[in-house]
């Protein structure tokens, strides 16, 4: 029998120390080329928690990436050269499936690591009456306000009216 824990490390490898010691991306691409491909995988990394990536999910992302960057250097390309639009154009629709295709997977992978029981307590009703006690917590407070304002403005001086005014007149009405 072995003594190797089965299953992922404890403390999985940095992925970017890795791709960027492992890939010879230096020798791929040119150094414009280099500073897109290094700020698309910073990129696409923080979409994902870093203990939860495996092997396939850096080679998908490390690929995205790549394409992305073919694409790039098949546009600029083909923007001196009209006879290559026609070639450029199919690699590029390649390339753009094969980036959907990889997004999907990473997508799928990243459901299937979410663990169901961890959010089966929460629904959207539940969301509905927390911002609907949250509202009605609110117009209570503003209402409380205004009576607290109608309070002060009744027992102050400022609602006597203009009958003490001297130029006010008193009328008799007759009431008929």
């Amino acid at each position: 029998m072995s003594s190797r824990p089965v299953g992922r490390p404890k403390n999985p490898p940095n992925f970017k120390e890795l791709l960027y010691k492992i890939i010879p991306s230096s020798s791929l691409f040119t150094e414009e080329e280099l500073l897109i491909f290094n700020g698309l995988l910073e990129l696409y990394l923080k979409d994902f928690d870093e203990s939860q990536l495996s092997a396939n999910d850096l080679d998908d992302i490390m690929t995205i990436a790549t394409n992305k960057v073919l694409e790039i250097r098949i546009l600029i390309s083909m923007k001196n050269n009209p006879d290559m639009q026609l070639d450029a154009s199919a690699a590029i629709e390649r390339l753009r499936k094969q980036t959907d295709k990889l997004k999907e997977n990473l997508a799928t992978r990243r459901k299937d690591r979410v663990d169901p029981k961890k959010y089966s307590g929460l629904s959207i009703v539940d969301l509905a009456v927390a911002f609907d006690h949250n509202k009605r917590d609110i117009a209570l407070h503003k209402s409380e306000q205004f009576n607290k304002e109608d309070d002060d403005l009744r027992k102050s001086d400022l609602l006597i009216g203009n009958r003490l005014d001297q130029d006010a007149e008193v009328f008799n009405v007759e009431e008929e």
